[in-house]
């Protein structure tokens, strides 16, 4: 669903604005503090419904108001789609979904890939911020993984309160046992996924063609850590930690704990590249995803890009500017110059410049 406009009422520093945007690449341009990572913050909020810049919503209500008003109009499947938010003082985000005037869920909409300042530490940063999006990916490429996923959560959570009762003897053991059981499917629904992933995206780094022009990620690929000792089984590793784990208060060990690790040249990708190396393997990872995303459930995507100059130096921005102009979905981005897109400007084909 490319996003074909955005209204904004009273949000943040826009009081009344109304963008345009293109089916494919589209810049936006303008000085600090102009509003660009607005509009990306504003695109997500209609579309998942949180704000990546805000704990509550009703942060991004403009100073001079009581209440902020969103809405945008795109396509999807040749139907006419209208999404709307509003909210006030009190927090009450309301919203709507509608195609060609009919109510549409959540999961009908695009899958949004938003890159900010978490998702660049994703390679180097807490295995939380990589569980987060494999996770979120897999939901949408593995029908019924979402409810394994909650299912699971569930036991969890009553697991943990045993734990952090002391609990002991029956009641921790029928947890235990739930546990073991959803979590050794929830792993195995991982473990596939993962399979699946790993194959699209060597298919990318092992292309002669792309680690000609990306050297420094030659020999690059992701690895799959279960969340428990990958020589003992789950039921082992808990009665092993069941100790220490009610000293802490939670499970220690478990699909909950699974990892992705990036490698580069036979060691970590985060002690083998530069800043910007790393910003352009998560970036390609991103890109290779929407593909990913298309060719296994037919999913529209929509990539929005932050401040996608910094910590890349000319050379490096033309590299990955070339594979986002490879790109057949909507991608949305900030973060170039006036100076620097006036110089490659030629070489970037057809894109909508948006001035703020």
């Amino acid at each position: 669903m490319p996003i074909e406009r955005v209204y904004f009422d009273n949000f943040r520093l826009f009081k009344k604005k109304e963008i345009f945007f293109s089916k494919n690449l589209n810049i936006i341009i303008g000085p600090n503090g102009s509003g660009k990572t607005t509009i990306l913050e504003a695109i997500e909020l209609l579309i998942k419904g949180r704000s990546f810049r805000a704990n509550s919503s009703k942060e991004c209500i403009n100073n001079k108001s009581e209440t902020f008003t969103l809405a945008c109009k795109g396509k999807m499947n040749e139907k006419e789609i209208s999404l709307k938010v509003t909210n006030n003082k009190k927090g009450r985000l309301a919203s709507s979904r509608k195609s060609n005037d009919k109510r549409i869920k959540k999961v009908d909409l695009p899958f949004l890939q938003t890159v900010i300042a978490k998702s660049l530490r994703m390679v180097e940063g807490e295995p939380d911020i990589r569980r987060e999006y494999f996770n979120n990916l897999m939901f949408h490429v593995k029908p019924g993984s979402s409810k394994i996923y909650d299912d699971f959560n569930k036991i969890l959570k009553n697991r943990n309160r045993c734990l952090k009762n002391k609990a002991k003897g029956s009641e921790l053991d029928v947890w235990t046992k739930q546990f073991i059981v959803k979590g050794l499917e929830l792993s195995k629904t991982q473990f596939l996924f993962y399979q699946e992933v790993k194959k699209h995206l060597s298919s990318f780094f092992d292309n002669p063609k792309n680690y000609a022009k990306f050297r420094f990620l030659k020999n690059t690929e992701i690895k799959f850590v279960k969340g428990w000792e990958r020589s003992k089984a789950l039921s082992d590793s808990l009665l092993e930690s069941e100790d220490r784990d009610t000293l802490l208060g939670y499970t220690s060990k478990g699909p909950h704990r699974m990892d992705y690790e990036f490698i580069t040249g036979g060691k970590l990708s985060s002690s083998n590249l530069s800043r910007g190396q790393l910003k352009i393997l998560i970036l390609l990872v991103f890109l290779e995803n929407q593909k990913f995303l298309e060719s296994c459930s037919g999913l529209e995507t929509i990539l929005l890009v932050d401040d996608l100059g910094s910590e890349l130096d000319r050379e490096n921005l033309e590299l990955i500017l070339s594979e986002i102009h490879l790109s057949t979905n909507q991608i949305i981005l900030t973060g170039i110059s006036d100076e620097i897109l006036e110089k490659i400007v030629g070489k970037l084909g057809n894109f909508k410049g948006i001035n703020i």
